[in-house]
């Protein structure tokens, strides 16, 4: 069964609402409509995106410095926390990243100490098994400067597919993703 991305949704909402523009076109149907929509677009739960299409996104809208922030977050060295079959490393002091894989995300909230500076979370796909697993953003709670979750699938797979493993969202988070086979 295939998710709707944000976008297909958006358009089969607009294409069924065509009969408010049908009608006698006042503010007051135009403001309800734009209500809905944005409302739709906004709220929808459970969806990630592309990291190239979301960094392009907040370019095109003048949100420099939100990008500048996720492209040192995603691009820079900086100090981080490793998380990985059930071993915790940290480097440097305060770290802002964290990198983990799936088997590990379930302990991080106990095992991961330093996570009061911690921005970024990296969530590495790195077998078909990994698919089968589900991700509880509830995992996450005792993050508390957590803005964004990044998905990194090593393995051939779908948008769709990796927000289904999406458990719990609250929309708390920024979720985004990026398939990266062989690179």
């Amino acid at each position: 069964m295939r998710t709707k991305s944000t976008l297909e949704k958006a358009v089969k909402f607009v294409t069924n609402c065509k009969f408010i523009f049908s009608f006698k076109k006042n503010i007051f149907q135009k403001n309800i409509f734009f209500l809905l929509f944005f409302l739709m677009t906004n709220f929808s739960f459970g969806q990630i995106e592309n990291v190239d299409s979301y960094l392009t996104n907040l370019e095109s809208s003048g949100q420099d410095s939100k990008l500048s922030n996720l492209k040192h977050l995603l691009y820079d060295l900086q100090s981080a926390v490793y998380a990985s079959s059930g071993k915790i490393n940290s480097y440097g002091d305060q770290p802002t990243a964290l990198f983990t894989d799936n088997n590990s995300i379930n302990s991080l909230n106990t095992t991961v100490t330093a996570k009061n500076d911690i921005e970024i979370a990296t969530i590495k796909i790195e077998k078909a098994s990994d698919l089968n697993q589900s991700i509880d953003l509830n995992s996450f709670s005792g993050f508390e400067n957590l803005k964004y979750i990044f998905l990194i699938s090593e393995i051939d797979t779908t948008p769709s597919v990796i927000n289904n493993l999406i458990k719990n969202n609250t929309s708390k988070y920024i979720l985004l993703y990026k398939i990266s086979i062989g690179g």
